[in-house]
């Protein structure tokens, strides 16, 4: 009977397994600026502020301010122009935080998945427009 509870207990869900709140997920990211690497090999950080908001960049790329917001169990962000960018299942392990993608506003439907590679207190460099002479 034992062996029978211990086998159902490790097939259960972990916690790994259990997508985050927007709470927990408020919780773990704060103000802080993360960065993000997906499984495509694109790279990209967000600088998350107060009341959900948060300033986006992909590497090398301008960056753009939006929101992001909680649906069922799904982490979601949104931009400007009000259009979903993609909602995710966000996880927390020892390495930090991992997403699998729900829906993508592309319309795309590959499986892409993302994880945190990094976090700094320091806010996410945005070059603006015409720098320079």
């Amino acid at each position: 009977m034992r062996a029978a509870v211990f086998a159902c207990l490790l097939a259960g869900p972990t916690l790994a397994d259990t997508p985050l709140t927007a709470d927990a997920f408020a919780a773990h990211v704060g103000t802080d600026t993360v960065t993000y690497v997906y499984s495509t090999g694109e790279r990209g950080s967000a600088d998350y502020g107060p009341d959900r908001t948060l300033r986006w960049a992909f590497e090398g790329e301008p960056c753009f301010d939006g929101l992001w917001f909680a649906r069922t169990d799904e982490i979601c962000f949104a931009y400007p122009d009000g259009r979903l960018s993609a909602c995710w299942h966000i996880f927390q392990d020892g390495e930090g935080l991992r997403g699998t993608a729900t829906e993508l506003g592309s319309g795309s439907s590959a499986p892409i998945e993302i994880r945190e590679t990094g976090r700094s207190r320091d806010p996410l460099a945005c070059p603006g427009p015409d720098v320079g002479v």
